[in-house]
């Protein structure tokens, strides 16, 4: 699985684990809902900025976003 996916599981996973809508997240770090949507889609990569808001607004590491989503947060 390359980071992208993993990116992709990982964020959706958690996001929905805190309860917060694609636009409310989106709203929450400053980015436009549809490229959040591509991103939890694997259709696009994030900058390294916008990786690092996710991880602090989800209170998570940047390795919990990027790991193997088998394995859990």
């Amino acid at each position: 699985m390359s980071l992208r996916q993993n990116l992709a599981t990982n964020l959706r996973r958690i996001r929905a684990k805190r309860e917060m809508s694609q636009d409310d997240f989106a709203a929450l770090i400053d980015i436009h809902r549809t490229y959040l949507n591509h991103l939890e889609g694997a259709k696009r990569s994030p900058t390294i900025d916008v990786i690092e808001k996710m991880a602090a607004r989800l209170d998570v590491s940047i390795t919990d976003l990027l790991g193997d989503p088998r394995r859990g947060e």
